[in-house]
């Protein structure tokens, strides 16, 4: 084989885990903002209404819990200002191709270090998997928690790049991630570490002059939000926290204790990082360098892995107090999967000849593992989530039993483009059932109500089921519906991984038998409400009241304090 026919086999390889991860991406994602997705439809107003450009300056660069999330809101308007509406997909497909300028950079990386593209399949695998399956789909954390990696490591490689032009757009570059999530302020630490173990005085004190602006900048009118609870564990909990968070990306191996594996690979990577760190620190003092662009590679990955466990100092401190298993949640996981891949630089970098190939090779075959893994464990997450996403537009779009959208003429209310939704063909159904206690077309129905249990806790409404065997996916499942004489609610099951190996992995049955609820009476108003299940099975929809009934009780609901 030639070598332009072995260059466009390799890009190929390369591009199938992209193309895999947009795929899933678009099976999944849907046009429904998520918590803070909100606030981007207030900026709009904001924005709009700001009558003059300090206005609207100030509506740009204003602060979102502890962030400023600039990057976010000139994409919200830029997508108003194009298509007359604002929508969340757009805004997650940006943050997704913002993930994508990760593996360039890994290419300059390898290549300037003379390695055969080759050596950039394995970043590609590894990268892309739906293990960033919260971040994936959900607009504003998208561009947030995938832009900010993306423009902070680029600027941490044009910060120590020779040529002075490319170190002047590191520093647009910086000012550009401190608007876009609050861990970017790291950008300035790290970069000034970097260029004072470069030696270059010049770009030091440029660098530190930028710092101070930028903090000042980002502090300035600034107020410390109160959205995190204090954190009650013990200093060996939080070294176990700690080293889960940097080991987060081995949560999908096929394992028992997923969080122990997590904690156990996080102290294998933490004693890497600690030895990268320190080979590099050597080689910096004793100037051993053949090539100045194996220098500059020291720099950027020393540089990195001070972010990344800097990063985790922040999260972990300020994040604990939720519990450490959510330490290990999909939107942290971005940071220990870039440890992994800085490990991989330290591998493959120093291999000379022959033993090259065998071990890329090798090291494929593991990256291709993960990301099936990562496909298989976290496809229940992302079902889950699609379906709590289409419920709670239901719930808050049909606020009576007519079930007719209010009618809103503002312009607040013409922001969010409208997006149809598989649950409007339920519409006709539910009135009709809830009248004569079943409509629809699905079989089983009482085959299937009659194997789940409801039970009222003092707080929720608990359901459960063992029997059902189904493996569709997107929207078919079970919802359930409430109904009381004022309104109708719709909330979601979800479905358990399939623990079971064989089945997981040959025959493809992602979710386990059975299916569960709990459903918080804090989000339902006070009434007696009737309880029916509906069952999504592909096209076919059927609804069916029993006997079962509820009462809920005036319900405090805890409310998280914003400044958005």
């Amino acid at each position: 084989m030639n070598k332009g026919a072995l260059t466009l086999l390799v890009s190929l390889i390369i591009f199938i885990p992209i193309g895999i991860y947009f795929w899933v991406w678009d099976y999944y994602a849907i046009n429904i903002p998520k918590w803070d997705d909100h606030a981007l439809k207030a900026f709009i107003v904001e924005y709009v209404h700001a009558g003059t450009w300090q206005g609207k300056l100030k509506a740009i660069f204003k602060q979102h819990n502890e962030h400023r999330i600039a990057l976010d809101r000139f994409f919200s308007m830029l997508d108003f200002s194009v298509f007359g509406k604002l929508n969340y997909r757009h805004l997650m497909l940006i943050g997704n191709l913002l993930l994508l300028g990760i593996i360039p950079l890994w290419y300059v990386l390898l290549k300037n270090n003379k390695k055969p593209l080759f050596a950039l399949v394995p970043i590609s695998f590894i990268w892309l998997t739906l293990a960033f399956w919260e971040n994936m789909y959900w607009g504003m954390a998208a561009i947030q928690n995938f832009g900010v990696i993306t423009l902070l490591l680029w600027t941490l490689y044009l910060c120590v790049h020779p040529k002075p032009l490319l170190f002047i757009l590191s520093l647009v570059l910086a000012l550009l991630t401190i608007s876009t999530s609050g861990n970017g302020l790291l950008v300035f630490p790290v970069g000034a570490v970097m260029l004072f173990l470069s030696g270059d005085r010049k770009r030091l004190t440029a660098w530190c002059f930028l710092s101070l602006a930028g903090i000042l900048g980002y502090f300035w009118t600034y107020t410390k939000p109160e959205t995190n609870p204090d954190s009650k564990a013990s200093i060996f909990q939080l070294a176990k926290g700690y080293m889960a968070f940097l080991g987060s990306f081995a949560e999908s191996i096929p394992v028992k204790d997923h969080f122990g594996a997590c904690v156990f690979m996080g102290i294998f990577l933490f004693l890497v990082a600690v030895s990268i760190a320190s080979a590099t620190l050597f080689r910096l003092s004793t100037k051993k360098y053949a090539v100045k662009f194996e220098k500059i590679t020291d720099l950027f990955c020393f540089g990195t892995i001070l972010f990344i466990l800097g990063t985790a100092v922040i999260v972990v401190y300020s994040r604990a107090g939720f519990g450490l298993e959510g330490l290990i949640t999909s939107r942290y996981k971005i940071y220990s999967v870039l440890l992994l891949m800085v490990a991989y630089l330290y591998v493959v970098i120093p291999i000379r000849g022959s033993f090259l190939s065998p071990y890329i090779t090798a090291i494929v075959s593991l990256a291709i593992t993960f990301n099936v893994f990562s496909y298989h464990y976290h496809l229940v997450d992302a079902s889950n989530l699609r379906k709590d996403m289409t419920t709670m537009q239901f719930n808050w779009t049909y606020t009576d039993k007519s079930l007719t959208a209010p009618s809103d003429t503002s312009f607040a209310a013409r922001i969010v483009q409208k997006t149809p939704v598989f649950y409007e063909k339920w519409l006709p159904l539910i009135a009709i059932a809830d009248r004569q206690s079943y409509a629809g077309n699905s079989r089983a129905l009482t085959e299937l109500y009659a194997g789940t249990s409801f039970e009222k806790s003092s707080k929720s409404l608990l359901v459960k089921n063992t029997g059902l065997i189904s493996q569709r996916l997107q929207d078919s499942g079970i919802y359930i519906l409430l109904s009381s004489d004022k309104r109708f609610y719709v909330f979601p099951t979800h479905r358990s991984r399939n623990n079971n190996r064989k089945e997981l992995f040959l025959k493809q049955y992602y979710f386990a038998p059975g299916f569960y609820a709990d459903i918080p009476f804090a989000a339902l108003e006070k009434g007696n409400y009737k309880v029916a299940i509906i069952r999504q099975q592909g096209d076919e929809t059927g609804i069916l009241f029993k006997n079962d009934k509820i009462t809920v009780d005036n319900v405090t609901q805890n409310k998280v304090k914003v400044n958005w």
